[in-house]
């Protein structure tokens, strides 16, 4: 398990928090990992570079905190372009001096650092890296983002609840003025039932349909179910389904009923629908059918 030590500011770390505390601007530019270790005689301190460098991180994001003048910054690093395996010992973080450009920042090494494995084996590693650099001065510092890096948990968080808390209640519209888009009013509950959001911003309820009688019309809502079997029944204006009967032809001392008239067979396409409910040829002779000449 990694034991990572407090950062260290460089001697050209300490030049440039100076600067930034007398009112200098600073950008912080990246993150090293490296796998070296301190050879005899040397600190910290002293480091214009990773001893072993191995991986470059872009900063992922930065945040500030005017209360105690820290930024944090985080890092997101990975496998996937590790070519040989690695004990992470050194994280490194580098800024742009005013004056002399590029330099290493700050620097932090582990007592006992994890082993990175080579990108292609079975371990595939993912870490998300935050430091937190105090100054007097935060407002100075600004971070070179990627924004094409990874995205940390922490920055999808922050995104996620900044989004949210700009977003406002929608208005509804009037008679007079347009609704404003927004977050939709919240149903109470036990509504949760053939309601509707209306352009007014409320929860209104849909009303089943109610049909109309002999003296009362009806109002338009949801229409009743149909029992299983009425498959080909039709919804009639009273509210209920009825069932869809065939013509009843009239007789010589019965009227008909309305209905479907029947199925004409094949090869009647010439026949006509007679009041009995039969489809009948045209007889000409018991029609008594005469020819007329007009002059």
């Amino acid at each position: 398990m990694s034991n990572w030590g407090k950062p260290v500011l460089t001697k050209q770390g300490l030049k440039l928090q100076a600067k930034v505390d007398a009112g200098s601007r600073m950008q912080l530019t990246k993150c090293m990992l490296g796998s070296g270790t301190l050879s005899s005689g040397q600190s910290l301190e002293n480091l214009t570079g990773l001893i072993t460098p191995v991986q470059t991180l872009s900063i992922a994001s930065i945040s500030y905190s005017e209360n105690n003048g820290a930024c944090v910054i985080t890092a997101v690093t990975d496998n996937s372009n590790v070519s040989t395996g690695y004990y992470l010992r050194e994280f490194g973080i580098f800024a742009r001096d005013p004056n002399d450009g590029e330099i290493l920042y700050a620097v932090a090494q582990d007592a006992n650092p994890d082993y990175i494995p080579p990108s292609g084996t079975s371990a595939v590693v993912s870490q998300e890296i935050g430091v937190a650099l105090s100054f007097s001065n935060v407002a100075n510092v600004t971070a070179q983002v990627n924004t094409s890096a990874i995205a940390t948990v922490t920055y999808v968080n922050n995104y996620v609840t900044s989004a949210v808390a700009d977003l406002k209640d929608m208005t509804g519209a009037t008679a007079a003025r347009p609704g404003v888009h927004g977050l939709v009013p919240a149903p109470a509950a036990g509504a949760t039932k053939n309601r509707f959001l209306q352009a007014d911003g409320t929860w209104a309820v849909v009303p089943d349909l109610t049909g109309a009688t002999t003296y009362a019309a009806g109002a338009g809502g949801l229409v009743p179910a149909p029992a299983a079997g009425n498959n080909t029944r039709y919804l009639r204006s009273d509210g209920t389904w009825a069932s869809i009967t065939a013509m009843s032809g009239a007789t010589a001392t019965v009227n008909g009923a309305a209905g479907l008239v029947p199925a004409p067979a094949a090869g009647s396409s010439i026949r006509y629908l007679c009041a009995d409910g039969t489809w009948k040829e045209v007889d000409l002779d018991s029609a008594k059918t005469k020819l007329v000449k007009y002059y």
